[in-house]
């Protein structure tokens, strides 16, 4: 997101990027606060009080609410020179972009939405500007008057976090995430931007949800890689991403989430969020195979509706396999977790002292939905293969590990130069989430999306 305009001062700039990371940093946030007269003959005024702001010792006595409407949402829109032409300017032709009809639609959805008590409207330029609704929608709508020449997105990260964020609270930034390194010897060193970013202000329980969009393009286009061309005018013939990042406190992104952008594309991904385990049963009367019956003690006592997890198996081979089907309700959950093709790549069965495997993933139906079984309660089935088990019982355990999605892989480019034959793609799109997931997660020891527990046990 870095412009020509700072060509000959890029390299000095982002030597001072390294130490307060951006063209922004916390002091010139701060010190809007004593400059009101000067910020009222801006066209919106720099927001002087940052909602979020926050103490450690204000964090450490609050308790963000786990039910209710979410206390504030902050949207912030980057407009610098990179983003026209997702929001030309009004022509004759009275055409928009899927950029402008999205993204309307998103902050009309979330300014009146009852999910959230208030809500607050930025532009990114050199520093966030506070905007209304209106005219924040209006620069959607009609097009960037002021373009930003520069903006940096370490900075821009170092202030969500470090100014924006308390309990109960989210910020929302909307930007292509073009971040241009200062030359090909500073490619490398991406993530480490992000994480130094992101860390600056100690939030421990940061989560970060990435949601992935393409919209047609009608301007200039601006390479991080200026290898053939510094700006692409009239660009382009292919779609261009940009991404929505939302950000706070991983309880409260979740509800965000699943408030506002629950019909969202499956091209998200989800760090540091944490989700209840879905409810989940045992089948037995639904496509089950083999001497096999629930296991519970009191399963003959059960009232209608009950969930069952264990499998009690009265004769099991190789000639004469069992098979039972695992019913879950992933509704709650983002809907990469309930992409099926997702499903398929990442869901593991781990056991002891037998050969029980995953044979089939599949999502309910007309039909299944229609029932009068159980299986009518669950959105997901999966369909396990026993032919060998031990002589006593043995926990197994369906496991959706927390593996990135393929599509970050997919949409990134190591060279945007030639935006208009590599496609739909981000410049080192991946190092920037790579930056994310070392700051939100455990790497060395990633916890999965969601693990059930089931048994598996000879019969009595």
């Amino acid at each position: 997101m870095q412009r020509p305009h700072f060509s000959q001062l890029l390299p000095g700039l982002l030597a001072v990027a390294l130490l307060l990371p951006g063209c922004y940093s916390r002091d010139d946030l701060k010190s809007d606060a004593g400059n009101t007269k000067a910020a009222e003959t801006t066209e919106a005024s720099v927001d002087k009080t940052p909602a979020a702001a926050s103490s450690p010792e204000v964090e450490a006595s609050s308790v963000a609410a786990t039910t209710g409407p979410l206390k504030q949402v902050n949207v912030f829109l980057e407009v610098s020179g990179s983003m026209e032409g997702f929001m030309p300017k009004t022509g004759a032709d009275a055409q928009n972009t899927r950029f402008q009809q999205h993204v309307a639609q998103f902050l009309s959805d979330v300014n009146r939405s009852a999910s959230v008590q208030r809500k607050t409207f930025y532009r990114i330029k050199e520093k966030p500007y506070r905007d209304s609704y209106q005219q924040l929608e209006t620069t959607v709508r009609e097009g960037i008057r002021e373009p930003a020449s520069s903006t940096s997105i370490p900075a821009i990260l170092d202030t969500l976090v470090s100014h924006y964020y308390q309990p109960n609270a989210v910020s929302v930034l909307i930007s292509d995430f073009i971040y241009a390194p200062r030359n090909a010897g500073a490619v490398p060193y991406i993530k480490t931007d992000i994480i130094d970013a992101l860390n600056a202000a100690g939030r421990s329980d940061l989560a970060v949800s990435v949601y992935g969009h393409t919209s047609d393009f009608k301007g200039a286009f601006y390479p991080a890689m200026k290898t053939a061309a510094k700006r692409i005018n009239r660009c382009c013939d292919t779609d261009i991403p940009y991404y929505m990042w939302v950000i706070g406190p991983a309880d409260a992104v979740r509800r965000f989430d699943a408030a506002l952008l629950k019909k969202a594309p499956s091209e998200q991904a989800h760090f540091g969020v944490k989700y209840q385990v879905p409810a989940s049963s045992l089948l037995n009367k639904f496509q089950n195979q083999g001497a096999w019956y629930y296991g519970e003690k009191d399963a003959s006592k059960r009232a209608a509706g009950a969930s069952y997890h264990t499998i009690a198996v009265s004769e099991v081979s190789a000639q004469q396999p069992v098979e039972f089907v695992l019913g879950m309700n992933l509704q709650t959950l983002p809907a990469l977790y309930q992409d099926l093709g997702h499903l398929k790549a990442n869901l593991q069965l781990t056991g002891q002292d037998t050969d029980a495997k995953i044979v089939s993933v599949f999502s309910a139906t007309d039909q299944t939905r229609a029932s009068s079984g159980p299986e009518a309660q669950y959105t997901h089935f999966v369909k396990i293969r026993v032919t060998k088990m031990g002589k006593a019982a043995r926990p197994l355990q369906v496991i959706l590990q927390d593996k990135r999605p393929m599509w970050i892989t997919q949409w990134t480019t190591k060279n945007d130069s030639n935006i208009n034959q590599v496609g739909a793609k981000t410049f080192a799109l991946s190092s920037l989430v790579d930056g994310v997931a070392a700051v939100t997660t455990d790497e060395q020891n990633q916890a999965p999306i969601f693990q059930i527990p089931l048994t598996l046990q000879p019969a009595d």
